[in-house]
């Protein structure tokens, strides 16, 4: 019996470094196997080889779900949004939950890898109120171990030891930031605005940007929405003039909005709102809707991107 219980209920957040060419089915079944005899009900996120192997490696029990992991983390942004909805559907007083998830960052895209360590960071934070056990298994790449190290306050080899690298969410985000923005090249429109006043104006541009950029309508509404979000962000709490800067790839839309201030919230759209917060809601609103997003605080730059087809 593997030991993977947290101490007394809350979040429990371990994390799980494995060799590359391990058999992971054979790693995650134990683990699944525990919960699963213990009641729990598991959600798996693993990816479609490991997915069609583990059930032939469990005992025949109910309470498992899988999800496919490259469709859920395709995303980032919206992965809390998806646990946290999965637990408040799944969990009750008699009844723990488990999540037994395989992000696998794609150290090849350094923004996105970086973005989701920074939400792994963050959901010691979002998911810290539930009775919840997250195990999350990752590859031992040089990129990435380092990373994962400090974004888990427990790692499980065998059995679960303290981890006394770990650094709290905000702390994390400041020491390991998302790497520079990407050169796009020269944009194909660039816009500056100053005032609230401007921002229908603003809307009516980037929708007219979408449609020449081939995006579906309700695409295109989206990216408005979130553009709008993060402009008029800009010009009530940022240092106006902000400038909106427009491209267009083969395969999406990309919005960057950038203002003289600094933001000093590490966290910022990262944590999903209180549900008593009436402020403060925008920027996860933008992960919400926008395919890829990200914040550079010095100074205050945020890109979105939104492909034709998600």
């Amino acid at each position: 019996m593997v030991g993977t219980s947290g101490c007394g209920r809350g979040l429990a957040h371990h994390g799980l470094l494995h060799p590359p060419s391990a058999d992971l089915t054979a790693t995650l079944a134990p683990l699944i196997t525990e919960r699963l005899t213990r009641g729990e009900t598991v959600l798996a996120a693993l990816p479609p080889s490991t997915a069609a192997e583990l059930p032939a490696r469990l005992p025949t029990l109910g309470g498992l779900h899988i999800t496919d992991s490259s469709e859920l983390y395709r995303h980032p942004g919206r992965v809390l949004a998806y646990y946290r909805s999965w637990i408040a559907n799944t969990i009750s007083e008699s009844r723990s939950v488990a999540i037994v998830a395989v992000p696998h960052p794609d150290v090849d895209d350094q923004h996105r890898a970086a973005l989701w360590m920074h939400i792994d960071a963050a959901t010691t934070v979002a998911l810290a109120e539930y009775d919840l056990t997250l195990i999350c298994a990752y590859p031992d790449h040089p990129a990435t171990a380092d990373a994962v190290r400090r974004v888990h306050p427990s790692l499980f080899n065998g059995t679960i030891v303290p981890n006394p690298d770990h650094l709290p969410a905000e702390q994390f985000v400041t020491r390991y930031p998302l790497p520079p923005p990407a050169e796009l090249g020269e944009p194909d429109l660039t816009h500056v605005i100053d005032h609230l006043t401007q921002l229908s104006w603003l809307r009516r541009i980037v929708s007219a940007h979408a449609t020449r950029a081939g995006l579906p309508a309700a695409r295109g509404d989206d990216v408005v929405l979130a553009v709008t979000e993060i402009a008029s962000n800009a010009i009530e709490h940022g240092a106006p003039p902000a400038t909106v800067r427009l491209w267009t790839t083969p395969t999406s839309m990309i919005c960057q909005i950038t203002d003289a201030g600094e933001y000093t919230q590490p966290l910022a759209g990262l944590l999903p709102p209180l549900s008593t917060q009436y402020r403060g809601r925008g920027l996860w609103m933008v992960h919400q809707l926008c395919d890829q997003a990200y914040l550079w605080q010095h100074p205050t730059t945020i890109r979105v991107q939104m492909d034709r087809n998600s």
